[in-house]
């Protein structure tokens, strides 16, 4: 986890339906233009080359039983063979709620295969190696959907749906289980419920690995900032039963 400590408090801006440009436009038939670094000013990348890697929406609980809903996460990955700068990037929640909140000025790119993480709280399960606090951060329990662009509010990601149920992961009255990205080899897009599965670290036996606070590593299985669980979706993906 990279030295490095941002609170965004106050970045939360709220929008109503229709004044953010929330469509998909699809495959690009040209290349987006790389915006290269200068004196830490934002980056971008081929679309899909961040990705939206891991969605913590249905919280976390303690290894005494007491359930927060609140505490969530969202992970993004570079794959990207460049480091991609995310200052100012904007990341679009939808689903039960609907709203936008700007990345804020980030000291560092962010390097090929390291990844950011976005939480609630400072205090719960995920904040402790949060690279970034979002106290207003809400996801939803019946859709969820995030969207990432970049500076220039060109669509490098997005995961989950408006309007589907949500893909994965769940709360069983005594585990949560995040959402993470599966590893398909083609058509890896992240409004499809093939792309993700839940964690299942526990299955296992490598919950005591996992970058999740002290206290809440019994009953909480998320990856953030370390790579997802063993994929075992099947012949179209790179998991495998080693």
């Amino acid at each position: 986890m990279r030295a490095r400590w941002y609170t965004a408090m106050g970045l939360l801006v709220a929008t109503g339906v229709g004044c953010v440009d929330t469509t998909d436009p699809g495959t690009s038939e040209e290349q987006v233009l790389y915006r290269w670094e200068t004196d830490n000013e934002p980056t971008t990348g081929e679309r899909g080359a961040m990705l939206v890697n891991e969605i913590g929406w249905a919280g976390s609980v303690s290894d005494d039983g007491v359930y927060d809903p609140d505490d969530v996460f969202i992970e993004l990955l570079n794959k990207n063979p460049r480091p991609v700068n995310v200052s100012r990037w904007n990341v679009e929640i939808g689903g039960d709620y609907e709203y936008s909140f700007r990345l804020p000025e980030m000291a560092e790119p962010i390097l090929p295969n390291e990844f950011v993480v976005i939480a609630a709280k400072p205090d719960g399960a995920f904040g402790q190696d949060a690279d970034i606090i979002v106290e207003e951060l809400r996801l939803g329990k019946r859709s969820v959907y995030v969207g990432l662009r970049d500076a220039d509010r060109r669509l490098m990601d997005s995961g989950g749906s408006r309007e589907e149920h949500i893909f994965a992961g769940s709360y069983d009255l005594v585990t949560t289980r995040s959402m993470e990205r599966t590893q398909v080899l083609f058509g890896n897009r992240g409004n499809q419920d093939r792309a993700w599965t839940a964690n299942i670290d526990d299955v296992m036996g490598t919950g005591g690995d996992r970058e999740i606070a002290e206290g809440w590593r019994q009953h909480t299985m998320a990856s953030p900032g370390a790579a997802n669980s063993a994929d075992y979706s099947g012949s179209t993906t790179s998991g495998g039963f080693e």
